[in-house]
C-alpha cells in the first residue's frame, strides 16, 4: 500500500509528520530495550545504572516488544517510509553540534554566568581549543572518506 492509497495526496505532509513520530517512538523504544538488556553505558563524565530488577527488565521488554509492534504494524499498513541513515552523516551532524556547544564553552562564552576567572581561561580554553581541533579533524576525516 503505498501513500496515496492511505492518506490521499493532500495528506502528505501530515503522513511524514506521522513518521518522522513514530520513527522517533521506535528509536526510544530500541533505546530502552538495550538498557533493559544491559547495554549501560559509562564514561569519565556519564554512567547509566540500572535499578531495574531482572524480573521488572522481563516484564518490561515485553511491553516494549508490543508497543514496537504496534509501529511495525502501522509502518506497514501506512506505508511508512524507513529512514535509512549512514554512519558518516551521523557523524558529520552530530559532530557540527558538538563543535557549536564547544565553541560555547570557551571561557570568554561563560561571562554570562558571572565573572571569569583569568586562571579558568588559562586552564580551559587551550583544552577546548584541542578538543575543537580533534572534532574537526574527525569531520574532515568523515568528510574525505567519502571521496576515496
Amino acid at each position: 500500500m503505498n501513500d496515496n492509497q492511505v492518506f490521499g495526496t493532500s495528506l502528505l505532509n501530515e503522513h511524514q509528520h506521522l513518521s518522522t513520530r513514530l520513527r522517533s517512538i521506535d528509536r526510544d523504544l530500541y533505546e530502552a530495550e538495550r538498557l533493559l538488556n544491559g547495554d549501560l553505558p559509562k564514561s569519565d563524565l556519564f554512567e547509566i545504572n540500572s535499578d531495574i530488577t531482572k524480573e521488572e527488565s522481563e516484564e518490561l521488554l515485553i511491553l516494549i516488544h508490543a508497543a514496537r509492534q504496534i509501529v511495525c504494524d502501522l509502518h506497514s499498513v501506512l506505508g511508512l517510509t524507513t529512514k535509512r541513515e549512514n554512519v558518516r552523516s551521523w557523524l558529520l551532524g552530530h559532530l557540527s553540534i558538538v563543535w557549536t556547544i564547544l565553541e560555547d564553552c570557551h571561557a570568554e562564552k561563560l561571562k554570562g554566568f558571572g565573572e571569569i576567572s583569568p586562571d579558568l581561561s588559562r586552564a580551559l580554553d587551550p583544552s577546548i581549543d584541542q578538543l575543537i581541533e580533534k572534532v574537526n579533524l574527525i569531520r574532515k576525516s568523515s568528510t574525505q572518506s567519502a571521496f576515496r
